[in-house]
């Protein structure tokens, strides 16, 4: 009897949750972002997004050809990863990094561990951050909105033509003040990696795996008041404390990796209380890596550190939760604490009335 089961590697998946429909719906909210860099820079884009691509799946496919295993290519993950990397590059990157993040990420980041989710680490931010220490005048240097249609029917095989620029984050790691207003965030008009620039489409594309049950918000909530909490208690010199929240935040590749990465279910903790914890220490680590650190992609560097302790948060929950330390426990106590003291000084103000309603004796 006990030979007619086998034990199967997590994630567990119920049956009508298939891991390809959970792709499936990464992969339109990827497609979200698409829309304004398209509209900036043109068909560029599309061939970025090519390479990207096939240089995963080319690279998932050739792993397992030279190590003789099943084809498995039909969850669409490495499609997935190929995304991920290009929406992370900037406009004017060569197409060379592209292919080179992108099979790094499969060639190091995934296939290494055993294949889909079965990875201690976040497979794009894997190649991300070797793209970033290699090579990071390039993966650092972005273009400015370009309005030229000839400009970018001419950047398909070329982007000399696309000008220079450097990230909100990277200008004030220069002392410099980038200037930039709360609308451009929302029209996508800042400088960044192609899918990082819009704060609309970032909510449009978190709104969409929310609905689809694939977004841990816990993670996106303490996310993001920890980023904003520590960014205020470490502004730029050159910038009021307010406005850093917003630099450090929605700049470069943050938030991105705060909706894409640090809240994707497979990579997060379980337990709600662990994603919250989980999510703030993430946040926190950013702002400290993009301030302290040597590169600026705080979001990426954070997330793939803290990932592999994801279980290790719940690990902790469940050690408090089980000698009675949680939330409700705590809350619990508190209510009941303060019920008490009320209702001892309510007693005691019955007892000073008692006595001064009674007649004095001496009298």
């Amino acid at each position: 009897m006990a030979d007619d089961f086998a034990q199967s590697a997590a994630p567990h998946f119920r049956q009508s949750d298939a891991p390809v429909f959970f792709t499936l719906h990464r992969l339109i909210a990827l497609a979200i972002l698409l829309i304004f860099p398209l509209i900036n820079y043109g068909g560029r884009v599309i061939v970025m997004l090519l390479f990207g691509v096939l240089s995963a799946v080319g690279a998932e496919a050739l792993w397992n050809a030279i190590a003789r295993q099943p084809q498995q290519l039909d969850d669409l993950t490495a499609v997935e990863i190929g995304m991920v990397c290009t929406l992370l590059m900037p406009a004017r990157a060569e197409y060379w990094l592209v292919l080179f993040t992108a099979a790094a990420a499969v060639a190091v980041g995934k296939m290494p561990f055993g294949g889909t989710y079965r990875t201690p680490f976040v497979p794009s931010l894997v190649g991300y951050c070797l793209a970033a220490v290699c090579f990071p005048h390039e993966t650092f240097t972005y273009s400015r909105i370009n309005e030229n249609v000839v400009d970018k029917l001419y950047a398909f095989s070329s982007n000399d033509l696309l000008p220079e620029a450097y990230s909100q984050i990277g200008l004030l790691r220069q002392g410099e003040d980038p200037y930039t207003h709360l609308n451009e965030y929302f029209l996508g008009e800042v400088t960044g990696p192609l899918g990082t620039t819009s704060i609309v489409l970032l909510l449009m594309a978190g709104l969409w795996l929310y609905m689809s049950g694939n977004l841990a918000w816990q993670c996106v909530i303490s996310f993001s008041l920890a980023t904003a909490v520590v960014s205020f208690g470490l502004p730029y010199h050159t910038t009021g404390s307010v406005v850093y929240i917003f630099y450090d935040l929605l700049g470069g590749s943050t938030f991105f990796c705060c909706v894409f990465m640090a809240a994707c279910p497979h990579y997060c903790p379980k337990l709600a209380t662990a994603r919250y914890c989980w999510g703030g220490a993430c946040g926190a680590l950013a702002v400290l890596i993009q301030h302290f650190g040597s590169i600026e992609a705080g979001g990426a560097f954070a997330v793939l550190l803290l990932t592999p302790f994801a279980g290790a948060f719940d690990r902790m929950v469940w050690h408090f939760r089980s000698r009675g330390i949680s939330y409700k426990t705590v809350k619990k106590g508190l209510h009941e604490g303060l019920h008490d003291r009320m209702r001892a000084r309510q007693d005691e103000d019955w007892e000073e009335g008692d006595e001064a309603d009674e007649p004095d004796e001496t009298e």
